[in-house]
C-alpha cells in the first residue's frame, strides 16, 4: 500500500479546515470493571493533554471542535519534525498537545493517529504507517524516568491479551504517582480492524471503536 502524498511540493496552503472531527471514544468506565471485548483490541495510554489536528506541511493547528489553536507556535519544535513526513504521506496527523495543564513534556506532540487522505487502513495498518516514522514513547511503558519536551513521540500499543493492558492500565496509575501528576488518563482502546472514522457532522458524535477506560470517571 503507498502512502506517497499528492500535495505541491513547492507551497502548500494552509486548509480552510481539517477533513474531520478528531475521533471521539465513547466512555466505557473502569477497565477493571469492563466485560472482555470481542474482536482483536489495543490500548494506548490517554495523555493529559489537548487534543490537535495537525496538517503536517503547513503546521496548523486545529482543535477538537475544529476551531485553529491559538498555541501553535509553543509547538514549533514538534511541528519542524512533522512536516518533511508529509513526503512520506504523513499529512494529517491527529495529536495529544502536552501544554499548560501540567509541567511535562511541554512543546511535545504525541501522535495518535494518521488521517489518511485517499485509503482506509484499519488500524493495525496505521499503526504500522506511523511506527516507521515516529519514534515510540516508553515512559508509559516503565523505560523512561522522564518525558522529553518540544519532541515528537507516538504512544506504545498493547495488544489485549490475557493480562496485558490491564497490567499496563495498573503500570499508568502506577507512573503518575511516581510523577506525582495525573499525567495518564488511563487508556483508550482501538479495534485492530476499524479505520480511521472520518466525519464532519458533530464534534461530539463518538466512534464505537474506540472506548477510553479513565481512572476517574
Amino acid at each position: 500500500m503507498s502512502h506517497q502524498s499528492l500535495l505541491n511540493e513547492k507551497s502548500d496552503p494552509i486548509p480552510t479546515h481539517p477533513p474531520t472531527f478528531p475521533a471521539r471514544p465513547i466512555r466505557g468506565g473502569k477497565l477493571e470493571l469492563a466485560p472482555k471485548k470481542s474482536g482483536v483490541w489495543f490500548a494506548e495510554p490517554k495523555y493529559n493533554g489537548w487534543r490537535a489536528l495537525v496538517h503536517t506541511p503547513t503546521g496548523a493547528m486545529w482543535n477538537r471542535h475544529g476551531q485553529r489553536l491559538t498555541i501553535q507556535r509553543e509547538f514549533e519544535a514538534a511541528l519542524n519534525i512533522l512536516r518533511p513526513l508529509a513526503a512520506d504521506g504523513l499529512v494529517w496527523a491527529d495529536c495529544e498537545a502536552l501544554e499548560r495543564r501540567h509541567q511535562i513534556g511541554r512543546g511535545t506532540l504525541v501522535v495518535l493517529d494518521w488521517i489518511p487522505e485517499f485509503e482506509s487502513p484499519t488500524y493495525e495498518e496505521r499503526r504500522e504507517f506511523l511506527a516507521g516514522l515516529v519514534e515510540t514513547e516508553r515512559l508509559s511503558t516503565g523505560e523512561w524516568e522522564s518525558f522529553p519536551e518540544n519532541a515528537l513521540l507516538l504512544p506504545p500499543s498493547v495488544r489485549d491479551e490475557g493480562s496485558a493492558v490491564l497490567d499496563f492500565y495498573a503500570g499508568l496509575k502506577a507512573i503518575n504517582r511516581r510523577l506525582r501528576c495525573d499525567f495518564f488518563e488511563g487508556v483508550v482502546m482501538k479495534r485492530g480492524n476499524a479505520p480511521y472514522p472520518v466525519q464532519l457532522r458533530s464534534d461530539t458524535e463518538e466512534c464505537r471503536a474506540l472506548i477510553k477506560h479513565r481512572f476517574v470517571n
